[in-house]
């Protein structure tokens, strides 16, 4: 199969220096712009705001230096990253595969 065709591959994790989860590489074929946004790929808006409440949760929690202000807080962001990461992968099951780094 050409890359022309193949499945994208999308990746969501937070970074520092882009609100936006997501990530997607180029390819030959497919060029990006790496640091991705919901409207890239036409999610919804329900995704869309639950992707920038659990970036904004880790970018105020996930002190860089000392680590997330209590464990509670840290597994309920994950759980909620699970759960974000399956919706995503349900409104992009026609292109792409999605990648989650926790």
């Amino acid at each position: 199969m050409s890359d022309k065709y193949a499945r994208r591959v999308l990746r969501l994790f937070p970074d520092y220096g882009h609100r936006w989860p997501l990530w997607e590489n180029s390819t030959a074929e497919r060029p990006t712009k790496y640091t991705m946004e919901p409207a890239d790929f036409g999610l919804s808006q329900c995704l869309t705001e639950r992707l920038r409440i659990w970036f904004d949760v880790w970018d105020a929690e996930n002190l860089y230096e000392n680590g997330w202000s209590s464990p509670g807080n840290e597994k309920s962001w994950r759980a909620e990253g699970a759960s974000i990461v399956e919706q995503l992968r349900e409104e992009v099951k026609a292109f792409a595969d999605v990648e989650y780094e926790e």
